[in-house]
């Protein structure tokens, strides 16, 4: 029997407000710990993988992150890497809450930005199961370089915040596809194959605005998750990694995977560019080898 998903919400350790959904079991199971990639909310995209995760017989803790969505914190639409690595700590806390969660079986589960928030928190707590990234981001090397001519007016922008002005933002994807296909505007996720993909965030039921702060793009920079996934072992890792990834390169994410010791898994969806895994055949191919993972490190119930 699969139960109705619950609404939650749970304070991170500074007071700041997270908001989601639960997806509980009938017994005692473990429970798999999810949140969305840069500029997205809950509701896009991810509601397919918990209401698989649930199927199959896990607890699933799905939430915003903050700034973002129905959750609390400010800046809004900002992403500060250090503060949701350490919200995966309190969403941890919060999961054992429910008597129908296994302590000793808990998940964490990143997405892109997301994903290289898990490589940081997973390498941290051993409180935890297995560790679960998709398509991560691994790097900012190549996010300085491409904001090399930006970052001198990031810079200064914090000399107008600290005076008190509000954070400036830049779009997420085009404003059209027209837009889109000019290749003249400099959205953060440029390109068609972006706007397509992510167009749909509009209109999927949560809170979800087409933008981002500048200041997100100097947080971007000084990210390394390469630098942690050795640290995650023993816990198991499973990288998913699309073979056509031109946002976070497909080459990025192999010389992380290199990086990480035993024991870990690949599980690489060939033809896939980053967007692509969240639906149809590539979903399939990516969430029947995530809970086979799953299975084998963790059981269902």
């Amino acid at each position: 029997m699969v139960l109705a998903r619950e609404t939650i919400e749970f304070k991170a350790c500074d007071g700041t407000v997270l908001r989601g959904w639960f997806y509980p079991q009938v017994e005692k199971s473990p429970c798999v710990i999810m949140t969305h990639g840069l500029g997205g909310v809950r509701h896009y995209w991810l509601p397919d993988f918990a209401d698989r995760f649930q199927q199959a017989g896990y607890n699933v803790l799905l939430y915003d992150n903050r700034n973002w969505g129905d959750s609390d914190g400010l800046p809004r639409q900002e992403s500060n890497p250090t503060l949701q690595q350490a919200d995966y700590y309190d969403a941890f806390n919060f999961a054992t809450s429910f008597p129908s969660v296994d302590d000793t079986r808990i998940v964490y589960w990143g997405t892109s930005f997301s994903g290289g928030n898990v490589l940081y928190a997973a390498a941290v707590d051993k409180r935890i199961k297995a560790a679960i990234v998709q398509c991560p981001a691994v790097s900012g090397e190549t996010r300085s370089l491409a904001f090399k001519d930006r970052i001198p007016g990031i810079l200064k922008e914090r000399a107008r915040i600290t005076e008190g002005s509000e954070p400036e933002r830049v779009p997420l994807i085009a404003e059209t596809l027209e837009a889109a296909q000019s290749g003249t505007t400099t959205p953060m996720f440029p390109g068609i194959h972006a706007y397509e993909q992510v167009c749909g965030s509009h209109n999927c039921g949560g809170r979800w605005e087409n933008s981002v702060t500048v200041q997100t793009q100097l947080n971007m920079i000084a990210f390394e998750g390469q630098a942690m996934v050795h640290r995650i072992s023993p816990t198991p890792l499973l990288m998913v990694v699309p073979s056509n990834d031109i946002l976070v390169t497909t080459a990025s994410q192999m010389a992380t995977y290199e990086k990480a010791r035993e024991p870990k898994q690949l599980l690489s969806i060939d033809g896939a560019g980053h967007f692509d895994i969240y639906t149809g055949d590539y979903f399939e191919q990516n969430i029947q080898g995530q809970i086979e993972f799953l299975g084998k490190w963790l059981g269902s119930s």
